[in-house]
């Protein structure tokens, strides 16, 4: 199917208003010319009718007497009961054949042609009792020269085709003019507004004093408020982005400072439930084992803090190698296993020999992180890890019988310092990191992350590793 081209403004306007100018100009011509020819015939016909009466009459009175001059008439021929008594050429004419006169017609006037040139035949009665028969009709029959009708035609088909060609160009103009007053402007504001979507400085400049230069008007100072609120929202941007790297390196600061101490502190708790300071009583040892565990928690929580402003100011980088997908889950399996003992769940793994190409380091972190997840949230029931592969990517899947999460909060939950229970009264605790920090790992290898949901029935998180190494990205 041919697609016709789409016109702008311009020649929608301009095109069918000067077809229409040029298709009324050149009807009005014809028709003037038309008419002006039918006029200069008649007039031609009417003088011939007058020169036939006068022929008759004087025929009459005195055959041959000559009528009165008339440079249009060239022959003319007088019948009686069918047989010509008499015939003439008159003012210069070329003489006539009997080729050349042929019989009249049923008509009594006709254009035909002399001698190679345009004549107007009439053919008169003699009496009022003529037929139209040739063999018995008395009549006269003159020819009239159409040379001078066809030069005056000629002329005022000129004169004409010049008054058209004025019109038509002024209608042109008219259209142009039009045009510019006033689909002119429209197209200027249509062009301001696609280069505005590229530049903001961009305004429309229409000077034409109605409603298209208050709308132009109008436009500028949406441009104008527009551009206010980007240029304000880039310093907000450039203030946020310094304000962020502050908040990376106090907390990177920060984690730094606190782990110090707290190594000192886990350190000499230890120290002190294996006795080295002396016996404990059994409450000292209770109260020694709560401030390792808090210590343990602590420090987890720093090492979040830590990862997650490496994260954000880009000091982290991956460094893929080839690694066994068992081996890593095994590990991570055990890293939680403490905390899978003590709330009795039950985690279970099928991993088959895939081997992937990603950072080992960090994508252990990104399963401990799931499964800590999944165990701080199940009560009871299990914890599955599952791997499987497909095309060129492995896909890891870590399904719980814990509390679920609603849907609305699919893609909140990865967002940083985001938890399912932000109250002061929440059961879990945390900051809100973990989640944060396995989506981003997870896309540095050219993977994805999603997870599926039923409130009070669990959750399973989906992530994908490619098989093929990539570019480190970050």
């Amino acid at each position: 199917m041919i697609r016709l081209p789409k016109w702008s403004l311009r020649y929608k306007f301009i095109v069918p208003l000067a077809l229409f100018t040029i298709v009324l100009a050149l009807a009005i011509s014809y028709i003037s010319v038309e008419r002006f020819y039918i006029e200069l015939e008649n007039q031609l016909a009417d003088r011939g009718k007058d020169l036939g009466k006068q022929l008759v009459d004087r025929f009459w009175r005195n055959v041959g007497v000559l009528l009165p001059p008339d440079t249009k008439l060239h022959y003319y021929q007088v019948v009686q009961e069918g047989t010509q008594i008499y015939s003439s050429v008159v003012n210069n004419a070329p003489p006539w054949t009997e080729e050349t006169l042929s019989p009249p017609v049923d008509d009594s006037r006709q254009l035909v042609q002399l001698n190679g040139k345009p004549y107007l035949e009439l053919i008169l009665a003699t009496d009022p009792g003529l037929v139209k028969d040739p063999t018995t009709a008395n009549y006269v029959r003159l020819y009239l020269s159409m040379a001078d009708v066809y030069t005056a035609v000629q002329r005022a088909f000129l004169t004409i085709s010049i008054f058209t060609i004025i019109f038509i160009l002024a209608g042109i103009g008219i259209a142009i003019w039009l045009y510019r007053s006033i689909l002119g402007p429209i197209e200027v504001l249509t062009k301001s507004v696609k280069r505005f979507k590229i530049d903001l400085k961009v305004r429309a400049v229409v000077k034409t004093g109605d409603e298209l230069q208050t709308l132009a008007e109008e436009f500028n100072g949406m441009a104008n408020t527009i551009q206010e609120r980007d240029e304000r929202l880039e310093r907000i941007n450039v203030d946020l982005t310094k304000a962020n790297q502050v908040k990376s390196e106090f907390l990177a600061v920060m984690g730094h400072e606190l782990k110090t101490p707290l190594h000192a502190i886990r350190g000499y708790s230890q120290l002190m439930l294996e006795g080295i300071e002396g016996p404990v009583t059994p409450t000292q040892k209770e109260d020694l084992e709560n401030i390792v565990q808090s210590s343990d928690h602590l420090r987890s929580l720093i090492d979040n803090i830590l990862q997650f402003s490496k994260l954000e100011s880009g000091q982290e980088m991956i460094h893929p190698e080839s690694v066994e997908v068992s081996k890593i889950v095994e590990e991570a399996m055990k890293h939680v296993s403490v905390l899978a003992r003590e709330k009795g769940i039950a985690v279970h793994a099928s991993a088959n020999g895939i081997r992937v190409y990603a950072d080992e380091t960090k994508l252990k972190q990104v399963l401990i992180n799931l499964l800590s997840n999944a165990l701080k949230y199940t009560k009871t029931g299990e914890v599955e890890v599952s791997t499987k592969k497909r095309r060129d990517e492995v896909l890891f899947a870590i399904k719980d019988t814990g509390i679920g999460i609603p849907e609305e909060m699919y893609e909140k939950i990865f967002e940083p310092f985001t938890q399912l229970d932000s109250s002061n009264t929440r059961e879990w605790g945390g900051i809100g990191l973990g989640l944060s920090i396995v989506k981003k790992y997870v896309e540095m290898h050219g993977g994805k992350i999603w997870l599926e949901s039923q409130v009070g029935k669990g959750t399973t998180f989906y992530f994908t590793i490619p098989l093929e190494a990539i570019t480190n990205r970050w």
